[in-house]
């Protein structure tokens, strides 16, 4: 049996909000103003994102401020790539418009919401974001991936045997097939009559605490659980990916054998799972492997590449904090 996914309206109900605040100047890029609202638009743009990822208020705040200043850092970067677009602008801007409705379109409404436009577009207004900032922003991002595709290169294009046995052996679950778990889990639900979300997170972690104190797992299962291994005291036996909803298996997949996670919000409930033993599947052939490895070895470099050129534009760039 599969966990139930949670709906759009409580992924609503949970999803942060940023209260007006006065317009200010957080930073400059070569005299150019980057402006409190920015970064608040850039926090709601990214809050599309992550529509089904449930948390408690408390969490989302504390996120919210963790985030706040990667996402200062990265108006800054976008600022350092625009700039470097401008004398681009006249011959790209068209191709730009056209591949920025082609991400709206694949990315969120058909990606996120299921091809329905009209929940976007509500979910937009409730994130206090408007179609244009929203689309302006989605631009904003076409161009520096374009811009990092074309100036951000690297001459290491050639892939050794030492790398990819590197790579194998440092993501080996991702060449494996029929990887298993004997799983646990106990189900603590965020929305409970008369309880509130920080309520139910609070006993999820009073439990959790008794587990690493040494309690009984099944026993606080039979006793808190509110799913339907609740009278299997949390056991879910032998599993694979296709017995777990989608969105549980690159959870429960990172836990090591024998540990508990830590207190995981998913879905509208709070999970502990308990990965009792792993049982690692077959790794795939090495000539099917090598198909794709160089390609992912090289998507690395890349990746690489276009870190280490942003850094050199902030180094010859004028910023300043305010």
């Amino acid at each position: 049996m599969k966990f139930l996914a949670l709906s759009l309206a409580a992924a609503l109900c949970l999803a942060p909000t940023l209260t007006a605040a006065p317009n200010r100047v957080v930073a400059s890029v070569y005299g150019r103003p980057i402006l409190s609202s920015q970064v608040d638009d850039l926090l709601r743009a990214k809050t599309m994102d992550l529509i089904g990822k449930i948390m408690t208020r408390e969490d989302l705040e504390s996120e919210k401020k963790m985030l706040r200043a990667e996402v200062l850092e990265s108006l800054i970067d976008q600022e350092l790539i625009l700039k470097e677009y401008e004398p681009f602008a006249a011959r790209f801007d068209n191709k730009v418009d056209a591949h920025s409705k082609e991400r709206v379109r694949k990315i969120f409404i058909d990606g996120i919401f299921k091809g329905d436009e009209k929940r976007f577009r509500t979910e937009m207004i409730a994130q206090g974001l408007s179609y244009a900032k929203f689309f302006e922003q989605q631009r904003k991002n076409v161009i520096g991936e374009m811009m990092r595709g074309q100036l951000a290169k690297t001459d290491d294009l050639y892939v050794t045997e030492q790398e990819k046995t590197a790579y194998i052996s440092k993501n080996a679950a991702r060449f494996r097939d029929g990887d298993q778990l004997k799983l646990w889990s106990i189900t603590v639900p965020s929305g409970v009559a008369g309880k509130t979300p920080n309520d139910q997170l609070a006993l999820a972690r009073e439990i959790h605490a008794s587990l690493i104190g040494g309690a009984d797992f099944a026993s606080l299962a039979r006793t808190h659980s509110a799913d339907s291994r609740r009278e299997t005291g949390g056991a879910w036996g032998v599993v694979g990916p296709k017995d777990l909803a989608g969105e549980f298996w690159p959870v429960v997949s990172r836990i090591p054998a024998g540990k508990y996670s830590e207190v995981t919000p998913l879905l509208g409930n709070f999970y502990i799972f308990w990965v009792e033993a792993s049982i690692p599947g077959e790794m795939r052939p090495r000539a099917e492997i090598d198909k794709v490895l160089e390609g992912l070895i090289l998507s690395e470099k890349k990746q690489k590449a276009s870190q280490e050129w942003v850094k050199k534009l902030r180094k010859k760039a004028i910023i300043e904090y305010k």
